[in-house]
């Protein structure tokens, strides 16, 4: 009887441990998981990936490092395209698979959805997704995409900036003032830049990201109402981007 009672105390032990641990990855998976959903019409510009220069591709989810999406996307195109996914991968672990880069300093592995259509719904997972024609004519396309972004940008680099108070309305004994800003490192139109993050209008995000660099950002509930064509500024820094 004894003997019973040890297992049955051994067993409902052990089955404790894994629930628990299993409840903790479900709270740290969703802890690193943001929900995305959106419909866009976006127009092809040249693919900047190289060998790739007389080809057109539109981003619909662009690659960060770090970051891994999976989700649906259903489209239409004014050409033919094929669905473009790329994957984070290791310049050692390229063995003959197709690839795709626009520098060779970050290398994606590449996989080319067959055959070319106007229009599709397709299911996805990597670190990039895209629309892509083989011929240089620019097509435009509209796409709706519901799934999920795992996961964060794990490369944060910090780079010292000093801004200049112009024209203060107090005389203050120091002028400059240094400011540590983490920057991530990620692409932008096929190029790789390096960004910093000083706003958001999703209130998800300010907890996350301020924890994740260890800068607080702010929370700016108007930017999503800005239009398109007034958010086009970069402030580009000597010794930054």
């Amino acid at each position: 009887m004894k003997k019973i009672l040890i297992i049955l105390i051994v067993g409902i032990f052990i089955t404790s441990i894994i629930s628990v641990s299993s409840l903790s990855d479900q709270y740290a998976d969703a802890g690193s998981r943001k929900k995305i959903h959106f419909t866009q019409t976006i127009s092809s510009s040249q693919d900047p990936g190289l060998e790739h220069e007389n080809h057109q591709l539109a981003f619909v989810l662009s690659p960060n490092e770090g970051t891994l999406y999976d989700g649906s996307m259903t489209f239409t195109s004014s050409e033919y395209v094929n669905i473009v996914v790329l994957h984070e991968i290791n310049p050692n672990d390229v063995h003959g698979q197709d690839t795709w880069t626009v520098n060779e300093n970050i290398i994606y592995g590449l996989s080319l959805i067959d055959p070319e259509k106007k229009s599709g719904s397709f299911e996805f997972t990597g670190a990039g997704l895209a629309l892509h024609s083989s011929n240089s004519k620019e097509f435009t396309t509209t796409v709706s995409v519901d799934g999920w972004i795992r996961g964060q940008p794990t490369q944060v680099l910090e780079q010292k900036f000093e801004f200049k108070k112009e024209n203060p309305s107090l005389l203050l004994s120091r002028a400059n003032v240094p400011v540590t800003i983490p920057m991530h490192h990620g692409i932008y139109n096929g190029d790789e830049v390096f960004y910093i993050l000083t706003d958001t209008s999703d209130e998800d995000y300010v907890n996350i990201i301020s924890k994740k660099q260890e800068w607080n950002i702010q929370l700016s509930k108007t930017i999503k109402e800005i239009s398109h064509s007034n958010i086009q500024k970069f402030f580009v820094f000597k010794n930054g981007i």
